[in-house]
């Protein structure tokens, strides 16, 4: 500092007092030259040639910008520093500089300006100081100031004799719940917890007297609210102070009270419900069967070792490649595991265990036991066995109704064109061929009946043409599916009232559909329109026949009222829903129905070609 002080005094001197170029000529640890009123180099000293590589023969009439960056030739910054020098008498400035090879080096510049007695500028007086090493050392003090401060696990620093801490990192004071300035002013015997207080002590002054390095500790400790800290330190001596690492554990600890109970909890159970539980330890192959999992195995605990290798000899050999990998990935991950497994007893029977397992470990991570529970659910596997099967024979009964249904709607339309209608068709003839014949000169009174029974005979055969068409669509037999679709949407807005929009996007591909397909589909959206009419109080509805995804699709939209599927699906008052699903599930398709109260419903049955 004194030598900064002396060369920055000097510097507005004249370049050619004896004194001054003995101070100049002296100094290697500063680059000191004389530049012109242009920026040319005029003196070049030894400090200048160590600091930036060229000899006062090489750079003598050179330029000055030659020791900036380019980037800084290219923004004028050399121009710009003698022009702020030429203002104000002098110029401070820091930044990189280049020396002759090329490398870069971080400046501590002084820039003066010399004028002579008429107060002319004849040119400038450069100091320089190579500050790279101090700069490196600070962006190193900074680094390791950044990780102290943003290291996630707490970090403290004490005084070695008195136990005082006398730095903390935040995360250090959010675990004990001070500021960073109020655990300045607390020690070690502070904020350890009582119980714990002499053993802390012991293993301290063990450090602090070199007796050892370093010692790891698992300890509780006291927060600022007095609640209780559970950490562990990795603790060492650094100079005269120590330097403690702090972990939270207090998660770990609880989860391990809670295995605790849950054990306590898991006996408790085992003889209220007769649960069978085992103990295996891997390190010594040693393996612990209860009385109930014996007997739940049907094996003599006198002759029967349990070992992990007779265990497997009991699962079933579908089942054994994958309980012992469950149990392999438990010891590896350290994580409990459920099971579902099929054992074999020593009489032939088979029995369903779910077993429940536990892994134990050291404080190292090192699986110490694996710790099981099992239940024996083979009543409740052949309950829901018994229960799929009559669910697949109710399916198969409601796919059959189905077909009798559509089987007894062709025999009926059959039987009422080729008896009813033809009868009907010939009364008309034989009762308009007789009004013919009796002309006019029969009795009023006996045409005008048999004016109304034709009448009646029409109207009966309209009738009758109708239920037909219901039953079996002639429409869907000969034009195909949107052809009926449209015919029956508008018998349905005639007799209801509700307004249809009706939109066939397959017209080239309907008469391409299997016979049972369009069947199904047409059956569905009639009754979806039939559920409409009953439940939906809507105004407007959608039908839309298109192609999706290879199949046929059929969608009916209302705006009615809607309604919550998943409540409407247990209720028997919804039995057309699972007709129309069994019908679209026969013809090898699907059904999708979305709605919501308030919002309207919305149908959708797909088939495949």
């Amino acid at each position: 500092m004194e030598l900064d002080s002396r060369i920055a005094q000097h510097l507005g001197a004249d370049p050619a007092d004896a004194q001054f170029r003995l101070l100049v000529e002296s100094v290697t640890d500063y680059a000191i030259y004389l530049l012109d009123s242009g920026g040319r180099v005029m003196s070049w000293n030894p400090g200048a040639e160590r600091i930036k590589g060229y000899s006062a023969g090489e750079i003598l009439g050179r330029h000055f910008s030659i020791f900036y960056p380019g980037e800084d030739r290219a923004a004028g910054k050399p121009a710009e520093l003698l022009r702020h020098a030429e203002r104000e008498g002098r110029y401070h400035d820091e930044g990189w500089r280049l020396r002759k090879d090329g490398s870069r080096f971080w400046a501590d510049v002084l820039l003066t300006t010399l004028r002579d007695p008429a107060g002319r500028l004849t040119g400038f007086a450069k100091l320089t100081r190579d500050m790279t090493a101090l700069r490196r050392e600070r962006e190193r003090e900074q680094l390791l100031k950044e990780i102290f401060e943003g290291a996630p696990g707490g970090i403290g620093l004490c005084e070695a004799k008195s136990g005082r801490i006398v730095r903390a990192n935040p995360a250090l004071a959010r675990l004990f719940g001070y500021s960073e300035q109020e655990l300045h002013s607390k020690t070690v015997r502070d904020i350890t917890h009582p119980d714990d207080l002499a053993e802390t002590i012991a293993l301290y002054r063990q450090v602090t007297s070199g007796e050892r390095q370093f010692y790891s500790t698992e300890k509780r400790y006291v927060r600022k609210d007095g609640s209780i800290l559970w950490a562990r330190l990795l603790v060492s001596k650094v100079g005269e102070h120590v330097l403690a690492q702090v972990e939270d554990i207090g998660e770990r600890k609880r989860a391990e009270q809670t295995l605790a109970e849950q054990r306590t909890l898991l006996a408790e159970a085992q003889k209220l419900a007769g649960l069978g539980c085992w103990e295996w330890d891997p390190n010594t192959g040693r393996v612990t069967w209860s009385e109930q999992l014996y007997r739940m195995y049907g094996v003599d605990p006198e002759s029967f070792q349990p070992n992990f290798e007779n265990y497997l000899e009991r699962v079933h050999p579908d089942d054994r490649q994958q309980s012992g990998s469950v149990m392999a990935r438990a010891l590896i991950d350290g994580r409990g595991f459920t099971l579902e497994e099929r054992i074999l007893r020593p009489d032939g029977g088979t029995r369903h265990v779910r077993s429940h397992g536990e892994v134990v470990r050291d404080d190292s991570g090192r699986p110490l036991k694996l710790l099981g529970a099992c239940l024996d659910i083979t009543e409740q596997r052949n309950s829901e066995a018994a229960l799929r099967r009559a669910a697949s024979g109710l399916q198969a009964l409601t796919r059959r109704l189905v077909e009798v249904e559509e089987g007894e709607r062709r025999r009926i339309a059959g039987e009422l064109h080729d008896r009813v209608g033809q009868n009907l068709s010939a009364l008309n003839i034989n009762l308009d061929i007789v009004l013919g014949a009796l002309g006019e000169s029969a009795p009023k009174d006996l045409r005008v009946r048999l004016r109304d029974s034709l009448a009646l005979v029409d109207g009966t055969l309209q009738s009758i043409e109708n239920v037909m068409a219901e039953l079996r669509p002639p429409l869907l037999e000969e034009y195909g599916l949107g052809a009926a679709l449209g015919w029956h949407a508008e018998e349905f807005s005639r007799r209801t009232g509700i307004e249809i929009e009706f939109q066939d996007h397959a017209r080239e591909r309907n008469r391409g559909l299997r016979r049972e397909a369009a069947v199904a589909l047409f059956r569905i959206a009639q009754e979806a329109l039939n559920n409409v009419a009953k439940h939906a109080n809507a105004k407007r509805v959608r039908i839309a026949v298109a192609v999706e995804d290879g199949q046929m699709a059929v969608s009916v939209a209302d705006d009615g009222t809607g309604f919550d599927p998943a409540g409407a699906d247990a209720r028997t008052t919804r039995w057309g829903m699972s007709t129309m699903r069994e019908r679209a599930e026969a013809a090898g398709g699907s059904l999708e129905i979305r709605s919501s109260p308030g919002h309207g419903t919305t149908l959708k049955a797909k088939v495949p070609f």
